[in-house]
């Protein structure tokens, strides 16, 4: 029995505890750790916000350029057909109810740094270059008899163009039966009479589009139907700044050789446009855009200024850029937004292919 407590005495004065200062060590180290991983992952979701943020701004730029070019590479469809015909039709100021060719028309805002609206024009008929002639006068109000078999359906839109420069839109309300290759066709009425001597164009169905507009507001890019009084559709949103520029043939040689703005005091502004021949508005080669976009949220790790600059050059004399523009963008005492810009060129290929003879 004594050689058991012995040996048990023995054993716990081998045991030690664990002292203030070990534990205050251990805490130190813990605490160590603790702010290290904290600012490791401080460190990662930075990386991955900034990431995210500037994935938002490069697939919203790309998004509002493609939608823009496809739509201008489409530009001038049938119109330019037609543009024998339709370039004899009375100027008007307004681009949503002119009936010559116009193509495309930028309005610019008059500053860099605001942006530009362009308004894209097609037909939607395949066979609005092929004129039906009129097998009978038509006066203002009555229906049109036309010498075709398969020219317009329910609902079309038509263009009736005299040989002395009157034009008149109406929708078709009704199409009669072709008799010996005539057909009569109803329609809205139109306030003009029209000689045996006229032609009908078709425009395709009145429930597309013929005007479509492009432009920024509060930050959200926007396309509107103008030729059917439609609202404003939303396409993307943190859109700084969009600016457009015609690609011009100067020269007459069917070559693109410069680029201009649509000032307002300029042979290319809107007003000069809408009541250009056809000959000038078949110099508008191209359209160039240049979109300016942001991240959805402020990065408070970024304090500079944001220089941007659109339709640049290789020249190490800017001046010498046609159509150069640039631009700074403050920072916010909260922080910077990540921005990202964007350019593309789209060629005319209905008003250089198929403009009428």
């Amino acid at each position: 029995m004594n050689a058991n407590i012995a040996a048990t005495r023995a054993a716990l004065g081998r045991v030690h505890g664990v002292s203030l200062v070990d534990v205050l060590v251990g805490l130190a180290i813990a605490m160590v750790a603790l702010v290290v991983a904290h600012r490791a992952f401080l460190a990662f979701d930075t990386v991955r916000r900034n990431a995210s943020a500037t994935a938002d701004a490069q697939s919203s730029g790309a998004f509002a350029l493609f939608a823009i070019a496809s739509h201008v590479a489409n530009a001038g469809a049938g119109i330019a057909a037609a543009s024998t015909w339709l370039g004899t039709c009375p100027a008007t100021a307004d681009v949503a109810s002119t009936l010559r060719p116009v193509a495309v028309l930028i309005t610019d805002s008059g500053r860099a740094d605001r942006p530009d609206t362009l308004v894209v024009r097609q037909a939607l008929a395949p066979m609005i270059g092929v004129s039906a002639a009129f097998a009978a006068p038509a006066a203002a109000g009555a229906s049109f008899r036309v010498e075709s078999t398969d020219t317009v359906r329910l609902g079309d839109r038509v263009i009736a163009v005299s040989r002395d420069g009157a034009c008149a839109m109406a929708q078709v309300t009704g199409v009669g039966a072709p008799v010996a290759g005539v057909i009569d066709i109803a329609h809205t009425a139109v306030a003009i009479d029209l000689p045996v001597s006229s032609v009908l164009l078709n425009a395709g169905p009145a429930a597309q589009a013929m005007a479509t507009r492009y432009d920024v507001a509060s930050e959200s890019l926007r396309t509107t139907d103008l030729t059917n009084g439609d609202a404003p559709v939303p396409l993307t949103s943190n859109v700084v700044n969009l600016k457009f520029q015609y690609g011009i043939d100067s020269d007459g040689d069917g070559a693109l050789d410069t680029w201009a703005s649509a000032a307002s005091a300029g042979e290319w502004s809107p007003a000069a446009l809408l009541i250009a021949p056809p000959a000038t508005l078949a110099r508008i080669r191209a359209v160039r855009a240049g979109i300016v976009v942001r991240s959805e949220r402020p990065d408070r790790a970024l304090t500079r200024d944001y220089r941007w600059v659109l339709f640049d050059c290789e020249s190490a004399d800017k001046a010498s850029c046609a159509g150069r523009l640039e631009g700074t963008i403050a920072a916010t005492a909260s922080g910077a937004y990540r921005y990202r810009t964007y350019e593309i060129v789209v060629p005319l290929r209905n008003v250089m292919w198929n403009r009428g003879a």
